[in-house]
């Protein structure tokens, strides 16, 4: 597929903003003794979105300003070969906005973080794998 300049520009930032998400997370994880799990989940559900509106943006849809992931996955259509289902994702989608606040919400653990970092580096191997090599080089 040919893809214009300026759509391979636009994939580029989004890849490149969710690496810095993906970076910081493994960053903050490697924290042994008070590591923030919150921030390790949340950098995860961002790197997770962005990859997944680079897809969007890669097809021709207008990425919504949403931090839904499940909203995000179904718009992608079956035929585009995208491999994760929006049920795999659907478990980030708290630490989008929840866990930057103080109210009764479940701290996350170490297993959390660990589960989310994987998550996202599904996501993030899977849009890689339908980006044209111009975009992830």
């Amino acid at each position: 597929m040919n893809v214009p300049p300026e759509v391979v520009e636009s994939l580029r930032q989004w890849i490149r903003k969710a690496e810095h998400d993906i970076e910081a997370a493994n960053r903050i994880i490697a924290v042994e003794e008070g590591c923030p799990f919150d921030m390790v989940c949340f950098h995860c559900q961002q790197a997770a979105e962005k990859y997944l509106k680079c897809v969007l943006t890669y097809i021709g849809i207008q990425a919504p300003r949403t931090h839904d992931l499940k909203a995000l996955v179904a718009l992608i259509p079956v035929h585009q070969g995208f491999s994760l289902r929006a049920a795999d994702l659907v478990e980030l989608n708290p630490y989008a906005v929840d866990v930057r606040y103080a109210d009764d919400w479940r701290e996350p653990q170490l297993n959390d973080a660990k589960r989310a970092l994987a998550l996202a580096l599904e996501v993030r191997a899977a849009v890689r794998d339908l980006m044209p090599p111009s975009a992830v080089e």
